[in-house]
This record gives C-alpha cells, structure tokens and sequence, in this order.
C-alpha cells in the first residue's frame, strides 16, 4: 500500500493507521549506542536532539525547496522498502560513513523480524519511474526517529537529502506526533550539524534533561569531563617517567551480538605503556569516577567480532587510532583523589614497576 504524499498537503491519521495495519514491516535493527564515538580523526560524545513539532514551522527556504521538489518529483510513504535501486544509493553514498559500516543497505537497517521492534517506514522519491532518494525513519507512540537517508548524487543541486528529512517531519506533523528525532550531533556541533538547521532543536544534556539548544555547553559533554580527568593521568604518569603514548581506541563500541563482550577492553582512550615486555594501558572511567590500570592483549576474536561490518577510511588512517581488538588480562580501579598520593617505588633499575597491578593494589590498598 502506497500513500503518495503529493496527492495532500498533510496525511491524516486515518490514512497512517490504514498503512500502519494494512502493510507488512520489518522493525528495525536495535543499534549499540555509545558513550564516545571516534570520527574525524578524534574521540567525541554524541549528543542527542530532538524537535518539538507542536509549534514547529519550517523555514521559507525550505518551504520553497519542498514545494519546488513536490512539483517535479513523486514522493510516496510506504512500509520500508530495500530493492535494487536503494541498494544502489546505499553503494553509492556509502563512501561518505564514518566508523563501522554494515556492507548492504538491508544489513545497516534490518534485524530479524521482531514483533516488539518499531514499525519502519521509507520515503521514496521518484523521477518519473527511477528511485533518486530514499530515507528511513521509525514511528512510536508519539514520536518519529530518523534513520538514513540516501540520495543519487547526479541530483545533488536539488537537497534531496533535506527534502527527505522535511518530508519526515511534515508526516511526523500530519500523525499528530509531538517529537521528531534526527539521531544525534557530536559535541562539537561540526560532525552532523546540518541536523540543527532544520529547527528549534533541544539537546539531551549529561544530566538526562532536555534543554535547549542555546544552552548548550561543550565544556560539560562526557568527551570533556574525560579528556580533562585522563590529562591529570597522563600528567602524573609523565612526571613519574612513564615512557607511553596516547591511543584512541575505536573499537570500545564494535558490538557482536553473538560474542560475550566482557572481557574485551572498553576504554575509547587511554595511555599505553609497554612494562617488562607487556602491554599495559592506564585510562579513566567516567562511569565508576575512577582511574583504571590494565594489562592488555589482541584479542584472537578480532575477525569474529568485526564479521559483517567494513571499517570506513578514516579509521582505517588515523594515526592516533587502535584497530585491533583488545582484551583485558588483569585490570584494577584507583580513586581520583588518591592518584596524587602515590609515588613509585619498588621499580626496576629502568623506573619501572615490576608488576604495576600488583603495586597500585599495595599502595593503594584498593582490592
């Protein structure tokens, strides 16, 4: 069943709970939602947004593209769909993700078919019978959440992939639903701030709360609380002749559904040290407020974790970046305020401890 959005300005409600108990829908796949996220080069937090659609009035600007491409191309919501041609723009665009990346469209989108999933949708954009764009978005209670929008890049001049995102919120307006998500920016609001253009967005703050968007504050994300905390460790373990380096650990969120992920390491940076010929690597927990001291290895599951998913260029290139996966061997916590309490002692000739772990527990009388 098709609704063709150009055949009504708005889509009543009637018309969504006809295609809503008239289609067949597979729900969308449950995503690992992490705390960081290596993009660009560096270490960030994401920071979910969301769009109140109660008073929401678009843009003149956007209003004239939408009416624009209303006129020329055809538009229709329909249960989602993957065929050929969105798999096509799926390969076309997918040089531009960043992080793990699912190989085929269906993958990126689809679990098993679960009846406890969302219901998920696909507006698909036509120019006369050819497929130039499609986007993806789920529908709950009372809120819509956007998953991915795709787009044949010989239409780049007519801002599909706005058009798509403005054709969600117009439907999202239509249901009478109150909240639109777009997903999430990063906390420097560089990396997916195209989203913010689209509204008056409010921003889900480390405290839980929902605030506004003008009180946004990148000093008080979870990458600056980190970054800030992990410094004062590199300082002290500097100033205790420490020899190491920095590593940003990407694959601190690579998810397996079928792997038991508890032995794998879980710090997205930290500062590795190489101690009597083994791996060791100091870090901050932002969770448990404490500092953490690991001995680490590769992980021979590496390949198994990964199965399924490609690692995109940047990743793949960026110096300061761990790709292999890692596993804790031994692992102690140390509270914050008793880092500047302790000396090294008890060292090899080098300055070195002779077993790390074993000394911070003595020092630090910490089991």
């Amino acid at each position: 069943m098709l609704l063709k959005s150009k055949d009504a300005s708005v889509l009543s409600a009637s018309a969504y709970d006809k295609l809503l108990h008239g289609g067949w829908f597979r729900g969308a796949r449950f995503m690992n939602k992490p705390d960081f996220i290596c993009a660009s080069g560096g270490l960030f937090s994401p920071v979910h947004i969301r769009l109140s659609l109660e008073n929401h009035v678009p843009r003149k600007s956007h209003t004239k593209m939408m009416r624009k491409n209303d006129a020329e191309f055809k538009c229709i919501i329909t249960p989602a769909i993957v065929d050929n041609r969105a798999e096509w723009l799926y390969q076309q665009q997918k040089e531009n993700f960043q992080a793990f990346i699912y190989p085929s469209l269906d993958e990126a989108i689809f679990t098993v078919d679960d009846p406890n999933s969302f219901r998920t949708f696909s507006i698909r954009v036509f120019d006369g019978e050819k497929l130039i764009a499609t986007s993806f978005f789920d529908v709950g209670a009372d809120s819509m959440a956007s998953l991915l929008g795709l787009y044949d890049k010989n239409y780049s001049s007519k801002s599909l992939g706005s058009y798509t995102i403005l054709k969600e919120i117009e439907f999202a307006q239509s249901l009478g639903l109150k909240f639109f998500y777009p997903g999430y920016v990063l906390d420097d609001m560089k990396v997916f701030g195209y989203k913010l253009e689209y509204g008056k967005f409010d921003f889900k703050a480390p405290d839980g709360k929902w605030k506004q968007i003008s009180k946004y504050d990148r000093s008080k994300t979870r990458t600056a609380y980190l970054k800030q905390n992990f410094q004062l460790l590199v300082d002290w373990l500097t100033k205790n002749n420490m020899v190491g380096r920095v590593k940003t650990y990407p694959l601190h969120y690579a998810y397996n559904p079928k792997l038991d992920q508890s032995q794998f390491y879980k710090y997205p940076l930290y500062y590795e040290m190489i101690v009597n010929g083994e791996r060791h690597a100091a870090s901050f927990d932002p969770e448990k407020k404490t500092y953490v001291w690991s001995q680490i290895v590769k992980s021979p599951l590496h390949n198994r974790l990964l199965a399924g998913l490609e690692i995109s260029d940047d990743l793949q290139n960026g110096r300061t970046y761990e790709m292999n996966l890692l596993e804790t061997v031994r692992e102690i916590h140390l509270p914050m305020e008793l880092i500047d309490k302790l000396q090294i002692s008890n060292t090899t000739p080098t300055g070195q401890w002779s077993d790390p772990i074993t000394s911070l527990r003595m020092k630090a009388s910490f089991k």
